[in-house]
């Protein structure tokens, strides 16, 4: 592969993908696209499909039809923690977290899960240098450098997401898969987490599914509106939100 083919290819693509639950058609010829560096938000009223599509992308799930590149690379054999290993990783809409471990050890957990580590508990993990220097570094990333040693109990919702978040970056992915990282936020958390992707999207290439539209259009560079598990509209946010078709679907909602 030449250099210019090589930068043509995605850093993350899905190419037609479908998914159907019986007679649900729930993915209908899914493609989508992600680059370095660049945020792509997927967004659709509510039952458009966006978690299921995401749980094809992250390798919960198999597409009945369809593939999935890494780079170039179709990994769509792959189940979630190879595609972690490689570089893909997923945030919950629902906090998935072990509340009684520290911050520390969470962020721990996650790095020995890419290192591959094998250890009888979770407390050596805990121990391991290793481990530890690169969930503190993952830690100060995120802002929560003094929180280490705190329980995750005590944590608000705020910094629970911001830990989730930590968590994923400590396994040195090249994709963010992050499914409404807002998800039940007062405006000032989510302003600390909206502040925290712009510092990070640089470095990664970002697919965002979240319901708050100021926060979409803050950091989308790419829109995606997803309906019945098919996209109706792909663009720049500014031509996506004006799209007749797009204003139907969200005619009931605010956008």
């Amino acid at each position: 592969m030449t250099e210019a083919q090589a930068a043509a290819v995605p850093t993350f693509e899905a190419r037609a993908l479908y998914k159907r639950f019986g007679g649900l058609q729930a993915t209908d010829g899914l493609s989508l696209a992600l680059e370095r560096g660049r945020v792509h938000a997927l967004i659709g009223p509510n039952g458009a499909g966006k978690t299921t599509a995401l749980a094809q992308l992250s390798g919960e799930l198999r597409p009945d039809e369809g593939s999935i590149h890494l780079d170039g690379r179709d990994v769509t054999a792959l189940d979630m923690p190879a595609r972690a290993r490689l570089g893909i990783a997923r945030s919950f809409q629902i906090t998935a977290v072990f509340e009684s471990f520290t911050v520390r050890e969470n962020v721990a957990l996650a790095v020995q899960s890419r290192a591959r580590h094998h250890f009888h508990f979770f407390g050596n993990a805990a121990r391991d240098r290793r481990l530890t220097d690169t969930a503190d570094a993952a830690l100060e990333q995120v802002g929560l450098a003094d929180a280490g040693g705190h329980r995750v109990a005590a944590l608000a919702h705020g910094q629970k997401r911001q830990l989730e978040i930590a968590m994923a970056l400590a396994t040195e992915p090249q994709v963010l898969l992050l499914d409404e990282p807002m998800a039940g936020m007062g405006a000032a958390e989510s302003e600390v987490v909206a502040s925290l992707l712009e510092r990070l999207r640089a470095r990664y290439a970002v697919l965002l599914i979240e319901h708050d539209m100021d926060v979409v259009f803050r950091l989308a560079d790419t829109l995606s509106v997803l309906v019945g598990g098919r996209l109706i509209a792909s663009g720049p946010p500014g031509e996506v939100r004006d799209d007749p078709d797009v204003q139907a679907a969200y005619l009931q909602e605010s956008f």
